[in-house]
């Protein structure tokens, strides 16, 4: 913002007084070409309108206020008055530069070849190098130069033979010599010739090397440079005969011919791998891929022919690499084949939309004509189009999904006509479909995970479409379902699931502990190989095989895939020979070939029964998180990992005795055996485990995959093939002792709903919040309160809420002697909430008991509010007119005052006022309203003669 005069003086003033004892800080700020001052340089105008906070234009004007940091840097001999502008910039860089420098930094320049007491600018950078060839025309450079090698020579980094640039002889004089000395040396050099650059001049091909160039590396001065040029011409004769420059064109392509010359040395130089993972796209490459430090060219460089045709050459190369296909066809190519077959749709939608992503979709006329065949077909492109940029099968499955679903809402509304998009979508089409989900949602037909799914992917699709150049679309966004618990994934065990399921751990844990039992040597059959470990003919039966394992294998199952000794690999071939299967052996001897996934779940799910933890937190464990004694509490701990919350967490066993029959009379002892009987089972196999992350590991296993077999294994919570081989032991586990849901079906278990039963149980047992939260390993009440409303445990406390609220009525019913006051201060002190809800046709006095034919639905579930409730405003068919506007505005109104004066959004109704009130919302906003602003505001008017209808009763 432009602020006056006064204060952008002010400003600037300020600023350069707090500059001017900082003598470090001069070193460091910009300087720039300025006639007006003394010193032929000043500060530069965007640095001090950025310091200062003024426009450009303010500190153009005010750049004398600045004289006095230029005058400080003159008194400290940072610039020298008279000098040129050129000299005293060069002077200030030369002279920062070398103050950044450490002394490690000064000791460790790199010297001169030809004087090893010279420091060699060339080696450290660009910048350095043309300081060094600005020596010859500018002195004061020449002497900065040698001002930095008289510091060095102080501090003892170099010798006191140094060549001083200052008395060296111009070589301006030379000039001519010098140009054809670098001449001859650099006409071989091939990579030289790549790299040196060109401009237009008055040669037969109408170009020659860059003036620029010539200076930089001879160390000419620029007429010197410009004059004698002409010198370097065979250069260009050379480059042009090797094929780094070509020479068609006009005078026009110079640049073109220069920028070819870049694009092909950038090609040239990359290896096969290079070339090989270049980035690909439409068969050519990708130049918005590759890093913009890494791109040889931009786009707009293709105006040339010269880089057109390199272009051509290098895609050429490429295609018999066979990095782009030959047949490769172009989106215009292929829309011009799809119009001419048949319009016959691939068989799956899947493949549908991959033709359809290959569609480009940037300008309005990218969308593809509806016909009668293909109606939605510029829908189905939108979609294809969005889902393009995700790089999940599921995510690209969610898009096929939701643009089928809408079609459908589409084609209820408008028919299966040929539909132009843009004819069809509004303003509001998102909240019109959020309208049908929500019945869906309520009709039971879907889900609200589902529906958030889907409306979530319409409404990436209609901001791509508002993307697209042309279509100048625009539309009113919309929030989403609130998602509840749909599945049983995560509800807690019922108590007759919770019996099946401890009798089971336990069988299974006993069934487990019968691989901790020794293996009983028989000592039968003898050694059946020479000392070299060849088979002696005759020997190679099963009782010798098993001598083998007895004698030489130390009793420990080995497997093809891990034999590593002649030994092994002998006894395996004994084994192989004899046409009996090697697992059919092992268990003939009683031998347990490999401790797999089945063994360990039982005590898995054990420790998951009585700690409660998540199955990432389980899986992480390693072998020394149980302790014994905590030097805080003295008590037994484990040690955990919780990934969405801050990671490293203590759970401390034993902090209560509630009468749980879920969970058990001592957490420590029985973590405690869990640990050192998996530890033992594991022991044999845990060092073949190569990475050290997951050696420790508690839980690992040896696979009886058919290319991994014996091969040791962890059980990580986050890799999907290990999810599969658990959700596959659990399916096994559940077979194995016949476990049942309440409903007479297989019974649905995994490590997920233990903790919800753990928290189920110890809610059912009356244990404190405090202690709940403790168990449960939240860090602040509020998450285990959210962690409790998520899992529905609300209805179980509705429930007992309102048996305990019958006791307490019975008791007052049958104690006939209390006095009224008694009863007068019960009723103060009732901490219940009682809501009546009312819609414009009726009132509920209780939303959570509705009557009997609602309970009887199949959508109720018990506890929760009543499904019907408010259904008429949210339906479709509902006629509400302007008469009604004033009697919602009062709806509104009174859900204000009732979250305003009451705690009603921390109770179970708070749920139902936040639905309703979106739903009032919907109906009365202007952005989304039918309604004119008008009618509004008459209805908001009106509405403050109509009584609140929201009543609230008892005290908070």
């Amino acid at each position: 913002m432009k602020t006056n005069k006064y204060d952008a003086n002010q400003r600037v003033i300020s600023w350069v007084e707090k500059l001017l004892n900082d003598q470090q800080r001069l070193l460091s700020l910009p300087l720039s070409k300025d006639t007006k001052s003394s010193w032929n340089v000043n500060l530069k105008s965007h640095f001090i309108a950025k310091e200062a906070s003024v426009t450009i234009s303010e500190a153009q004007r005010r750049r004398h206020l600045t004289l006095p940091l230029i005058e400080k840097m003159s008194k400290l001999d940072i610039i020298i008055k008279n000098a040129t502008s050129r000299e005293n910039i060069v002077r200030h860089r030369i002279l920062d530069w070398y103050n950044q420098l450490t002394f490690d930094n000064k000791t460790n320049l790199p010297r001169s070849k030809f004087c090893s007491d010279n420091i060699c600018l060339r080696s450290i950078g660009k910048e350095q190098s043309i300081w060094l060839n600005e020596v010859n025309k500018y002195q004061l450079i020449a002497k900065t130069i040698d001002e930095v090698h008289e510091d060095l020579l102080k501090l003892g980094v170099i010798g006191p033979h140094f060549k001083r640039l200052e008395t060296r002889e111009p070589r301006e004089k030379n000039a001519k010599n010098l140009i054809i000395r670098w001449v001859s040396e650099t006409i071989d050099d091939i990579e030289t010739l790549w790299n040196i650059p060109i401009t237009k001049a008055n040669t037969p091909l109408g170009f020659n090397i860059s003036t620029q160039y010539l200076l930089e590396a001879i160390g000419l001065s620029y007429s010197s440079a410009y004059e004698y040029r002409y010198l370097a011409y065979p250069l260009i004769e050379r480059m042009v005969e090797q094929g780094v420059l070509v020479t068609q064109g006009s005078s026009k392509e110079i640049q073109g011919i220069e920028i070819r010359k870049r694009l092909s040395n950038w090609y040239r130089r990359l290896s096969k791998d290079d070339k090989l993972s270049l980035p690909i796209f439409a068969n050519k490459i990708s130049l918005k891929r590759i890093p913009s430090d890494q791109r040889p060219i931009n786009k707009s460089d293709f105006r040339y022919s010269a880089v057109k045709e390199a272009w051509q050459l290098i895609h050429a190369d490429l295609e018999e690499l066979g990095v782009i296909d030959a047949n490769y066809k172009s989106v215009a190519e292929r829309e011009v084949e799809r119009l001419n077959k048949a319009k016959k749709r691939p068989k799956s939608q899947k493949e549908y939309f991959k033709q359809l992503e290959l569609v480009e979709l940037n300008n309005f006329s990218d969308f593809i004509n509806p016909s009668q065949s293909e109606p939605f077909i510029q829908v189905e492109q939108l979609f294809a189009s969005r889902a393009k940029a995700v790089s999940s099968d599921s995510g690209k499955s969610n898009y096929r999904n939701a643009s089928s679903l809408f079609i459908e809402f589409l084609a209820q509304t408008h028919g299966d006509k040929p539909m132009e998009i843009l004819e069809v979508f509004d303003d509001h089409i998102l909240s019109k479909y959020r309208k049908n989900l929500q019945q869906q949602i309520i009709s039971n037909k879907t889900s609200s995970h589902h529906a958030n799914t889907i409306l979530s992917c319409v409404r990436n699709a209609l901001y791509r479409l508002a993307e697209v150049r042309g279509t100048k679309y625009s539309f009113f966004d919309i929030n989403g379902f609130e998602a509840v618990r749909e599945t049983n994934t995560k509800k807690p065990f019922s108590k007759y699931e919770r019996n099946q399921i401890l009798k089971a751990i336990d069988l299974g844990i006993a069934d487990s502990r019968e691989h901790l039992k020794p293996y009983i040597k028989t000592g039968t059959g003898q050694n059946p190989l020479r000392k070299d470990v060849s088979r002696i003919l005759g020997l190679s039966t099963i009782e010798n095989a098993r001598w083998l394992f007895e004698n030489e294998l130390n009793c420990k199952p080995v497997h093809y895939n891990t034999a590593e000794s002649p030994v092994e690999k002998a006894f395996l071939q004994i084994i192989t020979d004899s046409n009996e299967g090697l697992m059919d052996v092992y268990n003939q001897w009683g031998v347990v070939p490999l401790i797999g996934i089945d063994i360990l779940v039982p005590y898995l799910l054990k420790l998951a029964q009585v700690t409660g933890l998540n199955s990432d937190s389980l899986l992480s464990l390693d072998i020394d998180d149980y302790i014994d004694s905590h030097p805080a509490t003295s008590r037994p701990c484990l040690r955990y990992w919780k990934e969405r919350s801050d990671g490293h967490k203590e759970y401390h066993l034993d902090l209560f005795k509630a009468e749980l029959t879920w969970l058990t009379y001592s957490q420590s002892q029985n973590v405690k055996e869990i640990f050192e009987e998996v530890i033992d089972i594991t022991s044999d196999f845990r060092d073949s485990i190569t990475n050290n992350d997951h050696k420790n590991r508690l839980f690992i296993y040896q696979s009886n995959g058919r290319k991994a077999y014996g091969r040791a294994s962890v059980l990580l919570g986050n890799n999907e093939q290990n999810t599969s081989v658990l959700g596959n032991s659990l399916a096994r586990f559940v077979n194995k002792y016949n476990l049942e849901s309440d409903e007479g079906g297989a019974l649905t278990l995994n490590i997920s709903r233990f903790r919800p039963t753990f928290a189920s149980e110890m809610l059912d047992n009356g244990v404190s919040l405090r202690e709940i939260q403790l168990m449960l390993g939240h860090s602040s009440i509020q998450t285990t309160i959210q962690y409790l409303d998520t899992h529905d445990f609300n209805s179980i406390s509705r429930i007992n809420l309102e048996n305990k609220i019958k006791e307490i009525h019975e008791d007052t019913v049958n104690h006939q002697n209390t006095s009224s006051s008694e009863i007068e201060d019960a009723k103060d002190n009732d901490d219940t909430i009682s809501v009546s809800f009312s819609t414009p046709l009726a009132q509920c006095k209780n939303i959570f008991d509705p009557p009997q034919f609602v309970k009887d639905l199949p959508s109720y579930t018990p506890g929760t509010s009543c499904s019907q409730y408010n259904k008429c405003l949210s339906c479709d068919n509902v006629i509400i007119t302007a008469k009604n506007l004033p009697e919602i505005f009062a709806m509104k109104r009174g859900y204000t005052l009732l979250i305003e004066n009451s705690r009603v959004m921390d109770t179970p109704y708070g749920h139902v006022v936040k639905e309703n009130l979106g739903l009032i919302n919907s109906i009365i906003d202007p952005e989304l309203s039918d309604f004119s602003i008008m009618e509004l505001k008459d209805g908001e008017r009106l509405a403050e003669y109509i009584d609140t209808t929201m009543l609230v009763d008892g005290a908070i």
